[in-house]
């Protein structure tokens, strides 16, 4: 199997279930910050599976400033130009996090060890 065909089942989760950004077709090279850092973790996309419903477009319970969510959003190359989630200057109501960084909220509030 290809490495693109093992990314499948992650951007099933992250991008088609999770991203309200996701636009069937068009895929970003690169990814989302959030995927990209799952996609360095192969062994979490077993657990994607196990993911609560999302309930609207929340973070699973995670406050917006966890330092773990940071550290995701402070490595994505869509911060600086494209992250409306971490622009202060977008109105809360009008954007939400990306698929990915939903993706790891999730396994965070499963429990799960992150490094």
């Amino acid at each position: 199997m290809s490495a693109e065909n093992q990314l499948e089942p992650l951007r099933q989760v992250t991008c088609v279930g999770l991203c309200r950004y996701y636009k069937p077709g068009k895929r970003e090279d690169p990814g989302c910050g959030g995927v990209e850092w799952l996609k360095l973790r192969p062994g979490l996309a077993a657990h994607l599976d196990e993911l609560p419903e999302p309930q609207g477009d929340g973070l699973f319970g995670l406050a917006e400033d966890d330092p773990r969510l940071l550290a995701v959003c402070q490595s994505c190359e869509f911060r600086i130009d494209g992250c409306d989630f971490r622009d202060p200057e977008v109105p809360r109501g009008e954007c939400s996090p990306c698929g990915g960084l939903r993706a790891l909220a999730g396994l965070l509030s499963q429990g799960l060890e992150i490094d």
